[in-house]
């Protein structure tokens, strides 16, 4: 079973299948870190006797801690949407039946030692025992105490969570529920980063390390996801429920992979691992989605507002019309016109997407402000949109809700693994253990999610349960999506929104080199051998611009720069495939006037047409020539008309451009030698010459006429 600790003063972990959503807190300096291995059952029934809870504590501090005690707390049952809120919080509730004191054996640990903890209780309310009366969903705490050297007796380390009762113990089922919450799951398939640093077409991708590798094999985070949602591919009513949300460059990514790749390195590159681990996940991945609803994230989940700022939003197609990829290497369709949005959008995007053929937006909560928040969709002021809204509580649970935390130092409540377990309770709230009216719940848990693989497991079992005690109806996303809106509202785009976007220094980038591109494909034409289009050769670029927008970089300080500097880099090499030669040797002028041969080769697929540029140098004149077109893969030639002005040597750079002024290549440097004057040179020699004798000669006839007056 998989151990979780966190830094600071508390750590925790906690599994039944796997670990458990909680939160932990502690009331003094750092002095003791709680991991709790195991909590079995995850869910109360009717049939729960006992439950069991099971960990370690380590001491972590400089000092000796004797006395160690664990006991369990379980707090009042939650009634209102507010309470289950704070709960996930990490705020501690107050306790109304709590365990006896369980001595922690040893119970005296020096500084750096592990003792273990276990703590068996019935469920029946007796003495020392647990009290649950009824189903709903209840708050419990592992509180540990203990008593330092030089200090008194106190709270050292504590952990909070969410235990859902489906029903009391040993208490008959008093009904099923008659109006069960309409149930549907997006599973989020992404990566948590792009990895793609180079993938020139035809050739070998360059990706920036080799995590994914990992990631495709067995115990890893993305074989967990595959292979967890297949472990429930025998439940036909759940099977119904779920869409998968797929993230077209992680697709991009493993086939790549799946043909051999490089990762970069600090001096070069090495060759990748993962080539078939890729194309094994790959094809797990295409029998897990075969006959199954999908939807498209994204491309590298992109900030769409900061792409309509790039040119106008030419990249923004690169972002959305990737379905025809999806189907190429999944063989499903993307839902049509249906995009999982995460950020929320300011109103030119909007504008953008519809006119880009989105029709459906699904977003988390659009308006804060309204009751209607969880109510379902609604149409987007200003749009045609329509705002498939997820359940807020589900996911604030699966994401790990914000709030305070009493102690200072607590164990962050968004951990992954720990996250799924307030979910659950929070979708068994959902599903009527809170009593009233039942309502639709479209569950999307965080994008990049990184649970292991029997957290996933266990979850989407016990999901399973809730829809077989007919708590849960599993509901389609299309037809969810087919039902009517319940009202308009508006997608705010706040500040906080502004502040955590794209900087504007790497849009800024992106235009450039946008602009750049743009230009280099109007240079560009197919080459009749080499069949390829220029805007299928600039592909990997625009989508190498659309990854320096990815939400995954905002907790990455400078990593959005650097996405971007990656782009430029691969601009660069492209440019460079052109280039004019140097002459290996000074090149001598026969006479005054001679030709200047250049030699120039395009390494492009393409046909390009290129300008050659001289720079100005004294006492050289040379002429300018047409835009040469150059075929692909071949060179050529020109022979410049050159005259030199003066003898002696002169040195020349010479480079090449587009014709609409983007340099190609590296400039060449040529060192001319000249013992000749040109033609003109030698005119305007003989006729200065010519000039000076007839100046002279009427100079001397006035002096001559002179004397003799």
């Amino acid at each position: 079973m998989k151990r979780f600790a966190a830094t600071g003063l508390v750590a925790f972990l906690l599994a039944m299948f796997t670990p458990v959503t909680a939160s932990a807190q502690t009331d003094a300096p750092s002095r003791l870190r709680l991991d709790v291995a195991q909590l079995n059952p995850r869910v109360i029934t009717t049939n729960s006797v006992t439950l069991n809870v099971t960990g370690t504590v380590t001491n972590v501090g400089d000092r000796r801690i004797s006395d160690l005690q664990v006991r369990l707390e379980l707090g009042e049952r939650l009634t209102t949407e507010r309470q289950v809120r704070t709960a996930m919080s990490g705020a501690a509730a107050a306790a109304a039946s709590s365990t006896d004191w369980v001595d922690v054996e040893p119970s005296t640990l020096e500084p750096g030692q592990t003792a273990q903890l276990s703590v068996t209780v019935r469920l029946d309310g007796t003495r020392g025992n647990l009290r649950v009366n009824s189903a709903g969903v209840y708050p419990m705490l592992v509180n540990v105490n203990g008593t330092p050297d030089y200090g008194g007796a106190a709270r050292l380390a504590s952990m909070s969570m969410l235990l859902p009762v489906l029903s009391a113990p040993g208490k008959s089922v008093t009904g099923q529920n008659s109006a069960p919450a309409q149930f549907t799951m997006l599973w989020p398939i992404a990566d948590t980063r792009p990895r793609i640093v180079a993938a020139p077409l035809g050739g070998t991708a360059v990706l920036s390390d080799d995590v994914l590798a990992t990631e495709l094999r067995p115990g890893g985070r993305l074989y967990g996801l595959v292979e967890s949602a297949s472990a429930v591919r025998d439940d036909p009513q759940l099977t119904r429920a779920l869409c998968y949300a797929i993230d077209p460059d992680l697709l991009d990514t493993v086939d790549a992979m799946s043909r051999g790749y490089q990762v970069r390195t600090s001096t070069g590159t090495t060759g990748g691992t993962g080539a078939e681990a890729a194309k094994a996940w790959l094809q797990s991945l295409r029998e897990l989605v075969t006959g199954q609803c999908v939807v498209q994230l994204p491309y590298a989940d992109a900030d769409l507002t900061a792409l309509t700022k790039v040119r106008s939003g030419d990249l923004l197609p690169f972002a959305l019309d990737t379905g025809a990829r999806v189907q190429e290497l999944l063989g499903v369709t993307p839902q049509n016109g249906v995009l999982w949005a995460g950020d929320a959008l300011d109103q030119s995007t909007l504008g953008a997407l519809s006119g880009a053929g989105v029709r459906t937006l699904i977003t988390d909560p659009v308006d804060s402000s309204t009751s209607s928040q969880n109510a379902g969709a609604v149409t987007l002021d200003g749009t045609a949109l329509r705002a498939q809204q997820v359940d807020s509580l589900v996911l604030s649970g699966l994401a790990g809700a914000s709030g305070s935390i009493e102690a200072a130092a607590a164990t962050p409540v968004d951990d992954p693994d720990i996250a799924t377990q307030n979910g659950l309770a929070a979708l068994a709230f959902r599903g009527g253990l809170a009593g009233g009216a039942s309502r639709p719940v479209l569950v999307a848990p965080p994008r990049r999610w990184t649970a292991t693989q029997d957290e996933l497991t266990g979850f989407l079992r016990n999901v399973g349960d809730f829809v077989d005690r007919n708590m849960l109806t599993p509901q389609s996303l299309p037809a969810l999506l087919a039902t009517a809106s319940t009202g308009n509202a508006k997608m705010s785009y706040t500040a906080e929104d502004l502040a955590t976007s794209t900087p504007t220094s790497v849009t800024d980038e992106m235009t450039s080199i946008e602009t750049t591109m743009t230009d280099l494909q109007g240079a560009m034409q197919i080459d009749p051998a080499a069949q390829v289009e220029p805007a299928e050769l600039l592909e990997p670029l625009r989508f190498a611009l659309v990854r320096s927008t990815s939400a995954a970089w905002r907790a990455r300080q400078g990593a959005a720069e650097a996405s971007a500097a990656d782009a430029r880099a691969e601009l660069d090499s492209l440019l460079g495939r052109v280039t004019v030669d140097t002459p290996p040797v000074p090149i001598s002028m026969a006479s005054g006037s001679a030709p200047l041969p250049v030699s120039f080769n395009n390494g492009l697929p393409v046909q390009i047409a290129v300008r050659i540029q001289l720079s100005n140098t004294p006492g050289l004149r040379v002429e300018q020539v047409p835009d040469r077109l150059v075929p692909a893969g071949l060179g050529g030639s020109e022979r410049i008309p050159a005259e030199a002005l003066r003898a002696g040597v002169f040195n020349l750079t010479v480079s090449l451009t587009t014709p609409g002024g983007t340099p190609l290549g590296n400039a060449a440097r040529f060192e001319l030698r000249s013992n000749e004057y040109g033609v003109v040179t030698l005119v305007l020699t003989i006729a200065g010459a010519a000039a000076l004798v007839l100046l002279s000669a009427r100079q001397i006839y006035r002096r001559v006429r002179a004397r003799k007056a």
